[in-house]
């Protein structure tokens, strides 16, 4: 008889336990039924009846429903539809960060450098839009050699069932030292999963990029509409559920002259600093290669940066 009571409690607690499950619908259509436990920009802790605790990647997430609880019957679900409503849903809020750095800089001179950074980020019906602002400066003997600013707006457009998503960019820079005083970039192209792979809830992700754009340089000697090509890979790594390395490099060839083209990398590594969910310690890498310059500027410039990024 007390044997029977026990499966009884037990039973009447799984049973409770699932019907205020949160349901969590992956991109990749899968419904995991689990307890929340703790919930930030990047990720979402849970626990799970049978996998026990474990962290998923809010990029991976499609949606989250909560349930009623059986102590509030006058409150409502949080639907998928109501919450994109009222802008409650994890793809609908804004990422935000902000970084601030140390770096060194070899282009025109070699010298240390400080920068910041500010990135946000939001998807909402499966429309990613990003937006990211930086400025770093630099001075050598009481000199400036480096004093610039870089900003982009970029849209993704992610296609359900599909590897193929559609991107477009728009970058503005103004800069002391370069070829140009400023400059403006854009492009459109469509981006390609070539490879994902998933180990619990850590993932690599290889994309490739093809596309077409322009470049308009402003006081340079090379101040045409330039039409441009675009070819790229992307790297996305989620190395652990406290560490991410993203890298992508890309060439932008002149459709006229292929032999004037750009080139650019970036690379960024960032570690979740312990017992903290909004810092991390972030290292960056940006290469850019320009074949076309004005005489006295070198075509090849490298900046490392590493520093603090609070998330909020």
């Amino acid at each position: 008889m007390i044997r029977l009571f026990i499966y009884g409690l037990v039973s009447i607690a799984l049973f409770n336990t699932s019907l205020l499950a949160d349901i969590i619908v992956l991109s990749s259509g899968e419904q995991l039924e689990v307890t929340i436990l703790n919930q930030d920009h990047a990720t979402v802790q849970v626990h799970h009846a049978i996998l026990g605790d474990f962290t998923i990647q809010t990029k991976d997430i499609t949606s989250i429903e909560q349930p009623t609880s059986t102590l509030n019957q006058d409150a409502k679900p949080v639907s998928d539809v109501d919450a994109i409503e009222h802008g409650d849903t994890p793809e609908s809020k804004w990422n935000q960060n902000i970084r601030l750095g140390l770096g060194f800089q070899k282009g025109q001179k070699e010298s240390t450098d400080i920068s910041t950074s500010y990135h946000a980020d939001r998807t909402k019906n499966e429309h990613k839009v990003t937006f990211d602002i930086q400025y770093r400066f630099a001075e050598s003997d009481h000199e400036k050699t480096l004093n610039r600013l870089a900003s982009t707006w970029g849209n993704t457009w992610f296609q359900s069932n599909s590897r193929w998503d559609i991107f477009t960019n728009l970058q503005f820079d103004w800069a002391e030292f370069q070829s140009w005083d400023q400059r403006l970039l854009g492009d459109l192209g469509v981006q390609f999963e070539v490879i994902k792979l998933e180990e619990g809830t850590h993932t690599f992700t290889l994309s490739s990029r093809l596309g077409s754009g322009f470049r308009q340089e402003f006081n340079s000697e090379d101040d045409e509409l330039i039409p441009e090509g675009l070819l790229g890979l992307l790297v996305d790594w989620s190395v652990s559920d406290k560490q991410t390395f993203t890298a992508d490099s890309t060439w932008y060839p002149d459709y006229n002259d292929t032999s004037n083209y750009r080139l650019v990398s970036n690379a960024e590594w960032n570690m979740q600093i312990e017992d903290s969910n909004s810092l991390q310690f972030s290292i960056g890498l940006h290469h850019e290669y320009d074949s076309v310059v004005d005489p006295g500027i070198k075509k090849s410039e490298l900046q490392l940066t590493a520093g603090i990024k609070y998330l909020f």
